[in-house]
C-alpha cells in the first residue's frame, strides 16, 4: 500500500498597499500518520521558487526515511527527550532470574549527568542540535570547575586574594556525559525524532585515549598508616573493608552488598553473587588469614543473621575513607585504588594475568591490563633482568658464521 503523502510548492501573495505585493515561496508536505490516522501538514518557507523545490525534495526524503515520525516530532525539545529517556531507560533496574532486563544499576550517576545535560541544552529542539553544539558543550564542561575546585578556591582565597578559580574536571567525566548524550540521541533516532545523530557527522568527540589513566597503588607503609588511622572511633568500621578490598580486589559496591550467607569461614571462601557484580557473573574468592580474622571478629559482634550485611553499610564510604586518608597523610588516593593495588600485588606474586582477571571479575583481558601497574619494584626487576641480559651478552664470543646471521 502506497504511503499517503503528497508534496507541492506554492506561493503566497501579500498586499502591501500602493499596488505593491510581497511574494513568498513555500514547500509543503501533507501525510497521514500511520499510527493515529491523523493528517498532518508541514510547510517550509523558501528563498525562491527553485529553493522551494529543493526544500520539498528534502521534506519528502525525510518523510520516507522515518515514515513521517521526524516531521511529527519536529517540535520536540531536549527536555522532552530527557523525559522520554527517564521514563523508558533511566529507571530502577529490573531483574529476571538474576539478570538485569531493564533499567540502570548506576542510576544516581546517570541522573546527575541528565541534570547537567538538561541545564545546558534545555529548551533546544532536538532536531536543531548540531555537531558544533556538542563540541561546544564538551569545551564548556572541561572549563567548568568542580565542587572540589570551588571549595579549594574558597580556602585559598583566604590566604591569597589574587588566587584564581581553576578547573580540574577530568576528561573521563566529560566523556561519560558525552556517552550518555550520544545514547540519548541514538534513542531519538530510533524513535524517528531525528534523521541522523549529530555525533556521526564529524570526528569522534569521545576520546578514550585522552583520559588520564589511574596508576595509583599504595605501598605497604601507606597501608599501615591507613589502617592505623582506622583506630579513630568513627572510622573503626573501615578497617575490615579496606583489608577486604586489598586482599580480594572486590569493588566497593560488591563489598557493601556482601551478606553473611556468602562468607564461608570453614572453607575460607567468599562468594560474590552475580546479582551484585558489575558483569552479572558469580565468582569465588579465597580469604587471606588476616581477612578471615577481621571478618570473624565482625561476625562475633553481629546478630549472625545470614541475610545481614557483613559491613553494615548500604550506601558508600566516600566521606569516611576521605577522613581516614587525610588522617593518614596520604595524598591522591581513592577507594578504587585499593582494587588497583590488589591487582598489582597479585601480578607481583607471579599470578598469571588471566587468573588475576578472574579474581577481579573481568570478562576481557584488556580490562585487567588497565588495573595492573608497573610500580617501582616492578621497574627495578625489569632493569635487573636487562642488566643480566647485557652482562651475558658481553661474555659471549661474537658469532661470525654468516649462515647463522638473521636478516
Amino acid at each position: 500500500m502506497a504511503r499517503e503523502r503528497s508534496g507541492s510548492t506554492f506561493k503566497r501573495v501579500k498586499k502591501l498597499g500602493n499596488g505593491k505585493e510581497q511574494i513568498t515561496w513555500w514547500a509543503r508536505v501533507t501525510y497521514v500518520d500511520a499510527v493515529t490516522g491523523q493528517r498532518h501538514d508541514r510547510q517550509r518557507r523558501a528563498q525562491s521558487k527553485a529553493n522551494a523545490k529543493d526544500l520539498l525534495e528534502d521534506l519528502l526524503k525525510e518523510y520516507d526515511k522515518t515514515d513521517g515520525r521526524s516531521l511529527a516530532h519536529e517540535l520536540k525539545t531536549f527536555k522532552d527527550l530527557i523525559d522520554h529517556y527517564e521514563k523508558h531507560y533511566a529507571k530502577e533496574p529490573e531483574y529476571v532470574d538474576g539478570r538485569k532486563v531493564a533499567g540502570l544499576r548506576s542510576l544516581a550517576t546517570v541522573q546527575g549527568q541528565l541534570h547537567t545535560l538538561k541545564e545546558h541544552f534545555g529548551n533546544r529542539r532536538v532536531r536543531s542540535l548540531t555537531y558544533g553544539d556538542i563540541r561546544t558543550f564538551r569545551a564548556d564542561r572541561l572549563n567548568t570547575p568542580t565542587r572540589s575546585d570551588v571549595a579549594r578556591y574558597e580556602q585559598e582565597l583566604k590566604a591569597d586574594p589574587k588566587t584564581e578559580l581553576r578547573s580540574t574536571r577530568a576528561i573521563a567525566s566529560v566523556n561519560r556525559e558525552l556517552a550518555l548524550l550520544r545514547r540519548m540521541l541514538n534513542v531519538a533516532q530510533r524513535e524517528g525524532w531525528i534523521v541522523k545523530n549529530p555525533f556521526g557527522v564529524g570526528e569522534s568527540l569521545i576520546s578514550l585515549a585522552d583520559e588520564r589513566k589511574r596508576e595509583r597503588i599504595i605501598t605497604k607503609d601507606e597501608e599501615k598508616l591507613l589502617l592505623a588511622a582506622c583506630d579513630a572511633p568513627k572510622c573503626k568500621h573501615l578497617r575490615a573493608i579496606i583489608i577486604c578490598a586489598l586482599d580480594t580486589g572486590m569493588r566497593q559496591g560488591e563489598l557493601l552488598k556482601l551478606r553473611w550467607r556468602e562468607v564461608d569461614f570453614e572453607n575460607g571462601i567468599i562468594t560474590v553473587a552475580a546479582f551484585n557484580t558489575k558483569t552479572m557473573r558469580e565468582r569465588t574468592l579465597s580469604m587471606t588469614a588476616r581477612l578471615s580474622r577481621e571478618l570473624e571478629g565482625l561476625y562475633a559482634q553481629s546478630p549472625k543473621h545470614p541475610e545481614g550485611l557483613v559491613f553494615g553499610i548500604s550506601n558508600n564510604v566516600k566521606h569516611s575513607f576521605e577522613s581516614v586518608r587525610r588522617a593518614a597523610g596520604i595524598e591522591n588516593l581513592r577507594f578504587h585504588d585499593l582494587r588497583h593495588t590488589a591487582a598489582t600485588r597479585l601480578v607481583g606474586a607471579h599470578i598469571p594475568l588471566s587468573e588475576v582477571g578472574r579474581v577481579l571479575g573481568h570478562t576481557q583481558a584488556n580490562t585487567t591490563y588497565r588495573y595492573v601497574n608497573a610500580n617501582v619494584e616492578t621497574a627495578r626487576r625489569a632493569a635487573a633482568a636487562l642488566d643480566a641480559y647485557h652482562s651475558e651478552a658481553e661474555t659471549r664470543q661474537p658469532n661470525t658464521d654468516a649462515s647463522e646471521t638473521v636478516n
